[in-house]
Formats: structure tokens, C-alpha cells, sequence
């Protein structure tokens, strides 16, 4: 069952009552689907590769596909050359390694793939990192993912190179490059870096001490008169607060005030100021963009 059908599941119990009369069906993997990872050590080498060759002269074979819904969402496929977006990736792996995708292909969590909501598939789409400038090249092979606030689902793969694994979710720019040739595998394991910024590794979550300090900041009341801020996070590890620094530095003003909590130091990530609440919750909605959700309103000393 693909990944488009358990989502509809809701709505197809008959089907659902097929395939739990069929367990065998994923019992195990497919003879050309590895059942362990291949031999590797984090991310690759940066590399190049023949993008060109990738991508099909005759996009006949692809599926653009009728409007579907999941949920409370109608999504609407379509071909678009010139499709550009960013917003946050997740990543899928052990639950569907070994199973059909969208298209019929079979997911490998091993290979350079994607899931898309509205991209034709197959296609060959790049996919950046915008927090540390890793580049990969995917075969959009799959649909997905159905969370209001993401645009692309990686494999484990693919996430590994951008390295997010660890967050789980990463903001991030794709590129539709092309319809994908049909019977030809996924791209290599590649990744390209611009700059510096590609050696900070992923951000890693914050404490609970961090979270019990968060909710204490929260608790000063707004008064009126005050200005306000939205605290982003609190860290006990000034290099995670950087890296939120970082994230959303192009978003508006954001700084880092260092503090002492019961269990040791503490770095809060404050964002913009504005003299009332409103302006601050149209700041923290647009912050979802960012891959930032959560901030709290606090008033300004």
C-alpha cells in the first residue's frame, strides 16, 4: 500500500480490508530493495553530478494525476517548470521501506527519493538545505507529505546528506529541474556545499531544564505600554541558539541574551519588537516559513 493510499485509508475502508486480508504482501522486502544500509559513514563526499542526464526528453510517461484529498485538503498535481518554493522537509524511511510508491516504484530509504504533493512523478528536483547550504538532487517518485506546514518528504538518504536527520525537519528551497527518465534509478548519493555555513551541524533539541525555563519567561505579563518580542527558544547550549540565529536572520531582527537558570547557563532567542500584540502575532504566523513555531510573546525589559 502506498503512502497516498494509507493516507486516504479514512476513506476507503474497503480497500484497507484487502490489504489486511494480504499480509504477506510486506512480509519482506523486494529482492532489489536492501533490507540493511549500504556501507557509509554520515554524508557523502561533496560531489557533482550529470543533472542533465537525469532528466527525460519525452515527459509522456509521467503522472500529473487527478486532484485528490486527504483530510480536509484538496491537492491539485500539476506541471510546473518554473516551480520554486521553500518552506520545511521532512523525512520517511523503516515504516515504507519496501513499499509501492504513488507511482508504482518500489521506496527504497537507501536512495536519493522523494515525496511531493503536486510535482509530477517521476521528476528530478533539487533540494536545498537553507540552514547549512547542502544541495541534493532527488527522483520525485512519491506522494506526500500531508502536514499543513511542509512541502517535500526526503528518504533517509537524502535527509542523511542534508544532514537533518537528528532534527527530524529542516527548512529548505526545491527546484523542480525536469520530468525523470522511467526506468532509470535515483540519483547517486550526492550533495553539494555553498560556503562556510555547511560545516554547522544540524540543530539538536533543547534540554528540559530549557523548557522549564521557557515556560518562566512566558509567564511575564504583558503589560500595556510595554513593548514586546517573541522569544524564538531557550537553550542550554549556545551553539543551538546560534543556529536558530542563523536560520532567521534574513526573516528580521533577532538576538541572542545570555542568562543563568537553576540548571546552569541559558540562551534566550529573542525576535523583533513592536509596541503591541498584534503586530507580533503576524510576525510569529510568518515565522512558520522559517521553520520556527511556538514563539512565545514576551514583554520587553
Amino acid at each position: 500500500m502506498s503512502r497516498l493510499s494509507l493516507a486516504l485509508v479514512g476513506l476507503a475502508a474497503a480497500s484497507l480490508a484487502a490489504c489486511a486480508s494480504s499480509p504477506e504482501r510486506y512480509s519482506s522486502y523486494p529482492a532489489s530493495v536492501p533490507s540493511t544500509p549500504p556501507q557509509t559513514s554520515g554524508t557523502a563526499t561533496p560531489v557533482d553530478i550529470d543533472v542533465a542526464g537525469l532528466i527525460a526528453t519525452d515527459s509522456g510517461h509521467q503522472k500529473v494525476g487527478n486532484p485528490y484529498r486527504v483530510g480536509s485538503r484538496t491537492y491539485r498535481p500539476q506541471r510546473d517548470d518554473r516551480y520554486d518554493r521553500t518552506g520545511i522537509a521532512s523525512w520517511y524511511g523503516p515504516n515504507f521501506h519496501g513499499r509501492p510508491t504513488a507511482n508504482g516504484e518500489i521506496f527504497d530509504q537507501y536512495a536519493m527519493t522523494a515525496a511531493h504533493t503536486t510535482l509530477p512523478i517521476p521528476s528530478i528536483a533539487e533540494v536545498t538545505n537553507l540552514e547549512n547550504g547542502r544541495s541534493i538532487i532527488v527522483r520525485v517518485n512519491d506522494r506526500g507529505p500531508f502536514v499543513d506546514d511542509r512541502i517535500i518528504d526526503l528518504s533517509r538518504a537524502a535527509a542523511t546528506e542534508l544532514d537533518y536527520i537528528g532534527s527530524g525537519l529542516a527548512r529548505v528551497r526545491v527546484r523542480y529541474l525536469g520530468p525523470a527518465h522511467p526506468d532509470a534509478p535515483p540519483p547517486q548519493r550526492n550533495v553539494r556545499v555553498a560556503g562556510a555555513a555547511a560545516t554547522a551541524p544540524a540543530m539538536q533539541p533543547s534540554s528540559p531544564a530549557t523548557a522549564q525555563t521557557v515556560a518562566a519567561v512566558d509567564n511575564i505579563p504583558v503589560r500595556a505600554g510595554r513593548d514586546v518580542t517573541l522569544q524564538l527558544g531557550a537553550f542550554s547550549d549556545a551553539d543551538n541558539a546560534d543556529r536558530l540565529v542563523r536560520r532567521v536572520a534574513g526573516a528580521g531582527e533577532v538576538w541572542v541574551e545570555p542568562g543563568q537558570s537553576d540548571h546552569g547557563p541559558i540562551y534566550r532567542v529573542f525576535f523583533g519588537r513592536w509596541a503591541d500584540r498584534s503586530g507580533a502575532d503576524a510576525a510569529r504566523a510568518s515565522l512558520a516559513d522559517w521553520g520556527v513555531f511556538g514563539a512565545r510573546i514576551v514583554a520587553l525589559d
